[in-house]
Order: structure tokens, then C-alpha cells, then sequence
């Protein structure tokens, strides 16, 4: 008694012959030469078979994909690498520590983007050296999405620059400071030993102090990361006839904390600090986007926001900072949707 047949483009393919001493208890012998040619024949045109299925289901779903457009994006994930160039307004800066409470005013600080070279843009293992954003979405609905991600922006302080101070400094602390400075504050106070010796005491706000080594380094450039989780929507404002390409506006608003890792000198002391939750930011952002083969896309956009630092490692200790300043950023990323 034969089982197990399948009949395929009209030939007869035998998968599986079992008689009925099978079903008795007999067993297959691998010796006899007619079953090890039937069962290579078997396992060759099943062979066929599943390639022919696997074939028969990318065809389908090729043309099943075909059928969308790119604004079919329910259930979509969005994968998205950029660099960036920020932007900040003037900041107050509070330092603070035993002996020591005062105030920078007006600080002027700027991004450091790394030149481009070929070696640390396009060495993975370097990505973190460049002013980078990295942002994953997923579309909820076709025009709704939610997104998560890390801008990661350099802030660095003006050197030279002048400003109003206010507060108070122990002299002492200006003494104690100087048993361990930085090699560079060491050359400027051996320069102008006079000059540091101007913030000790008290200050109402109408001294201006100009910031050398010898008085402030104060940078947030292994990263001024803001870890956001933004609310996002997408309008399309032109698509191509098959529906493939397209152009779209892109709107987000989200917040999340900021983690820094401050290299700071305060009073000529101070040392590059661990990452350390520093504050949060609040952000919008509106970019121009263009996708192609329902697959990559290209997006060109501005995100500006506002950080708050209530909690800036400085010199060490319980030694602290507190700044809040806005921030604009422009950002050109590429992406893929799966």
C-alpha cells in the first residue's frame, strides 16, 4: 500500500515509500541500493520543492511591496545616523564648593565639531569622536511616530573671553588650589601670579575678570549628551508617481536627561570627570526628509531646545557647577526604514 503522495507541475515525485511491512514493524534498510537511490531521488526534488516555495514567497512579498507607497509606514522602524553643528546663547554659570560661591555671568561657549577625516568618520570603532545623533523610531500609525535617541554636542567656553563675576572666594581656596594645578594654569600664573588673586573676597557683579587657565577650562566635550525620547509626525509634501519617493516634513517635540563628561579647571584646578547625570533639555525639531525605494532616506533639519545643568562635576569632591542655556543644532543624517 503506497502513502504519501505529491503530484507537482504533473510529475510524479515520490517523497516517502512505506509499505505496509513498514507498518508491520519492518525496518528500513540502508544497504539495499534501490532504496538509497529513491531516497537521494527524494531528497533532490525536495530539494527543489522548498527552493521553489521560498522562491514562489520572496516574488509575492516583492510584489506585495511593490503595492505600498512610502507613506505606508504603520508598524515601521526608522534607523538614523547623523552629524550635527550647535549653537548656544549665553550661560550663567554657578560654581560652588566648600570656601567658594560664585557666579560667571554672560559665558559665551561654542560646539568642536572634528575635522573630517576618513579614519575617524568612517572608522565605527571611533564614532563617538564626531558631533554624532543617533535615532530610532517607530511609526504607530502611517503619520505618528514615537523616537528615541542621543544628540551628542560639544560645549566648550570661550577662552579669553571677559565677564562680570559676582559671589565670594575664600583666599584660601585660591591658595589651596594652586598646591595642584593644571600645566597650563601653572605657566599663566607664573606669568601673572596677580591675576587669579582679583576673585578672592566678595563681588557684587560689576567686576569683569578675563577667563585664562588661571581662572576657568571648563568644557563638556566627551559629551554634552542629550538622551531624548520625542513625540513625532510626518507630512508629506510631494511623492512620486509609482509612490517610491518622496518629500516630507518632519516634526518632533520631546525631552529627556543630559549626561556629561566635563573637563574642567576651576581656580587652575580640576580634572576631566566620569560621564555623570547632569541635568535634562526639552527640544523641538523640523527637518526636511527625502525617501527613495520605500528603504533609505536622507533628512536635513534644525532642532533647537533648552538644557538645564543643575548638577556639573567640576574639581572634584562635592565641588559642583549649574549653567542653563538654549541650543540650536543643525543636523544632516541618512537613514533606513525595516
Amino acid at each position: 500500500m503506497k502513502k504519501s503522495l505529491l503530484f507537482w507541475n504533473q510529475t510524479y515525485i515520490r517523497l516517502f515509500d512505506f509499505d505496509t511491512n513498514l507498518e508491520n514493524g519492518a525496518m528500513y534498510n540502508p544497504s539495499d541500493l534501490t532504496s538509497k537511490q529513491s531516497f537521494v531521488f527524494t531528497k533532490h526534488n525536495l530539494f527543489i520543492f522548498v527552493i521553489f516555495l521560498l522562491c514562489s514567497s520572496n516574488i509575492f512579498a516583492n510584489e506585495n511591496e511593490a503595492s505600498l507607497s512610502i507613506h505606508d509606514k504603520k508598524g515601521r522602524w526608522n534607523l538614523q545616523w547623523g552629524y550635527n553643528r550647535s549653537s548656544y546663547t549665553q550661560s550663567d554659570i554657578n560654581f560652588r564648593g566648600p570656601g567658594y560661591n560664585y557666579t560667571l555671568k554672560d559665558v559665551n561657549a561654542k560646539d568642536k565639531p572634528e575635522s573630517f577625516k576618513p579614519e575617524v568618520y568612517l572608522n565605527p570603532s571611533k564614532f563617538e569622536i564626531p558631533q554624532y545623533n543617533l535615532k530610532i523610531s517607530y511609526f504607530f500609525t502611517d503619520r505618528f511616530f514615537l523616537a528615541f535617541g542621543q544628540d551628542h554636542m560639544k560645549y566648550v567656553v570661550t577662552p579669553g573671553q571677559p565677564v562680570k563675576y559676582s559671589g565670594y572666594i575664600d583666599p584660601g581656596v585660591i591658595a589651596k588650589n594652586q598646591l595642584a594645578l593644571s600645566p597650563e594654569a601653572a605657566a599663566f600664573i607664573y606669568l601673572f601670579p596677580g591675576h587669579v588673586q582679583e576673585m578672592a573676597g566678595y563681588h557684587g557683579g560689576e567686576q569683569t575678570i578675563a577667563l585664562t587657565p588661571d581662572i576657568l577650562k571648563y568644557e563638556h566635550t566627551d559629551g554634552l549628551n542629550y538622551l531624548f525620547l520625542d513625540f513625532g509626525w510626518i507630512t508629506p509634501l510631494y511623492t512620486s508617481s509609482d509612490g517610491l519617493s518622496g518629500i516630507s516634513l518632519v516634526s518632533t517635540i520631546g525631552a529627556g536627561p543630559v549626561v556629561c563628561r566635563s573637563d574642567v579647571r576651576v581656580l587652575g584646578k580640576g580634572q576631566n570627570n566620569n560621564f555623570h547625570l547632569s541635568g535634562y533639555g526639552v527640544s523641538g525639531y523640523v527637518a526636511t526628509r527625502y525617501e527613495f525605494s520605500r528603504t533609505y532616506f536622507i533628512e536635513l533639519g534644525g532642532k533647537g531646545g533648552y538644557i538645564d545643568l543643575t548638577d556639573v562635576l567640576t574639581s572634584g569632591g562635592s565641588n559642583r557647577a549649574s549653567q542653563n542655556f538654549g541650543f540650536l543644532e543643525l543636523v544632516l543624517s541618512g537613514g533606513i526604514a525595516i
